[in-house]
């Protein structure tokens, strides 16, 4: 009995301390940036690398706005939260749209080549085996009637290929855009900071200027007081 008991407190102890994969979800990263991939959740903590828009994280914890990942390769590192989407991204789903159509246009061919081999087959066989030709006229039927809608599921998937990688582009032409006006936004705060720098110089140089203006009237009033005052004192001394 106590052996029996110790073995399940084991067990249960194993069980508790197993990671709990089933909660761990897939993101991705958002579209339009280069994201950092951080030793720890934090800018303080140092980069390992960049990840590009779309990479598929496994996320596998939480903490301070910060997600802990696993990339494909198996790297376990932090990204920030608000740059990580958990739906499918365009380029993911014309990727498997493009496995699709694939998948179907070589099930077509497959079909289509069988249809050929059911035809032959009934050609020959159709004057003399009327149960065996009403047997093969059912699978041609039922052979043509899959071609129909094989095709029309490619004709479908040909459309939303067609629509996707149109908003593909469209999303590509707003990133060229957006780094455009970002590249203008930096030079005009270069320049504003080169013009704030320059006029606090002007400033600075024009108060002085001004200054010693000022002194220099005040040094000329003076002087030309001092020598009144002289004159007045000579003209003083010469009447008495």
């Amino acid at each position: 009995m106590n052996k029996s008991f110790t073995s399940l407190c084991i067990i249960t102890i194993l069980l508790l301390s197993i990671p709990a994969y089933s909660q761990a979800r897939t993101g991705y990263v958002s579209d339009m940036l280069i994201l950092t991939f951080r030793q720890g959740p934090g800018t303080s903590f140092s980069v390992m690398q960049t990840l590009k828009s779309n990479t598929p994280l496994t996320i596998l914890e939480e903490d301070k706005g910060y997600y802990k990942v696993e990339l494909t390769s198996g790297t376990i590192g932090w990204v920030d939260k608000q740059f990580i989407v958990f739906e499918t991204p365009k380029t993911q789903i014309i990727e498997n749209l493009n496995q699709e159509k694939a998948s179907l246009e070589t099930r077509v061919e497959t079909l289509s080549n069988t249809l050929d081999q059911l035809k032959a087959q009934l050609a020959t066989q159709e004057s003399d085996q009327g149960e065996k030709t009403a047997a093969l006229n059912e699978s041609l039927k039922k052979a043509v009637d899959k071609n129909i809608t094989l095709s029309t599921q490619l004709k479908e998937n040909q459309a939303n290929y067609s629509t996707l990688k149109a908003q593909s582009q469209n999303v590509l032409e707003v990133v060229e855009k957006n780094k455009v006006i970002e590249e203008k936004n930096i030079l005009l705060a270069n320049s504003l900071a080169q013009l704030e720098k320059e006029t606090s110089h002007l400033f600075r140089t024009g108060m002085i200027k001004w200054f010693l203006a000022g002194v220099g009237v005040l040094l000329l009033g003076w002087i030309i007081g001092q020598s009144v005052s002289s004159k007045k004192r000579r003209s003083s001394s010469l009447l008495g």
